[in-house]
C-alpha cells in the first residue's frame, strides 16, 4: 500500500476494516456453534486475509478440525494460537479437551489450570476441569470447579444482559408500565 492519506479518510478505512474484522469473528463464532463448519471456514479465511495470522484464527481452526474429528490438527492449530498469543485462554482450554479425549486427564487438567491462570474468569475452563475431575473420581474438585463455572456464567450474563439493547430499554419500559398503571388507577377510581 502506498502512504497513509492525511485526514479523516486514513481513520475511516482502518476503521471500516476493524468494523468487517468483528462482523467476521462474530459471523465465524455463530457459525462454529451452529455447526456450520464451512461457512466459518469461509469467513475465518476472510478473517485472515484483513488481519493476517491471530490466536483467535488458528484456535477457531482448531475447534474445526477438532468438530471434523481431525484431533492431529486441531492440536497443531492450538499450538499454533498460543505461539502467537502465550496468554491465549481459550486455546489452553481446547487444548486441555484434546488430551481428556484422548484420555490424557492429567495433561488435560493441566491445559485447564493454564486456561484459568491466563483468565481467571473463563468459566468455561472450570467447566471442563469439573467434568475431568469427575471422571477421575474427585467430586469434591468437581463439584467446586463446576459451581464456580455456574457463579461465573451468571455474573457473564448478567452484564451482557446489562450491555444489551434489551437490558437498558428494560427500566424505561417498567417506567413506562408503572405510569400506565397509575394512570388506570386514576382514571378507573374517578
Amino acid at each position: 500500500m502506498g502512504g497513509a492519506r492525511p485526514g479523516i479518510a486514513a481513520g475511516s478505512g482502518s476503521l471500516m476494516a476493524e468494523e468487517k474484522s468483528m462482523e467476521l469473528k462474530r459471523q465465524i463464532n455463530r457459525s462454529t456453534e451452529i455447526g456450520n463448519l464451512d461457512e466459518a471456514l469461509e469467513a475465518l479465511n476472510s478473517l485472515m486475509e484483513i488481519d493476517g495470522e491471530s490466536a483467535f484464527a488458528y484456535n477457531k481452526l482448531g475447534i474445526i478440525s477438532a468438530r471434523r474429528g481431525d484431533m492431529i490438527n486441531a492440536k497443531a492449530y492450538f499450538e499454533k494460537a498460543l505461539a502467537l498469543d502465550p496468554q491465549y485462554a481459550q486455546a489452553y482450554s481446547n487444548l486441555g479437551n484434546v488430551y481428556r479425549e484422548a484420555g490424557d486427564l492429567g495433561q488435560a487438567i493441566a491445559y485447564y489450570q493454564q486456561a484459568i491462570n491466563c483468565d481467571s474468569q473463563y468459566a468455561t475452563a472450570y467447566h471442563n476441569l469439573g467434568v475431568v475431575y469427575k471422571q477421575k473420581g474427585d467430586i469434591q474438585k468437581a463439584v467446586e470447579n463446576l459451581k464456580q463455572a455456574n457463579k461465573l456464567q451468571r455474573v457473564m450474563a448478567r452484564r451482557e444482559l446489562a450491555d444489551s439493547p434489551v437490558g437498558r430499554v428494560t427500566p424505561i419500559a417498567w417506567l413506562i408500565v408503572a405510569i400506565v398503571i397509575i394512570a388506570l388507577i386514576y382514571i378507573t377510581r374517578r
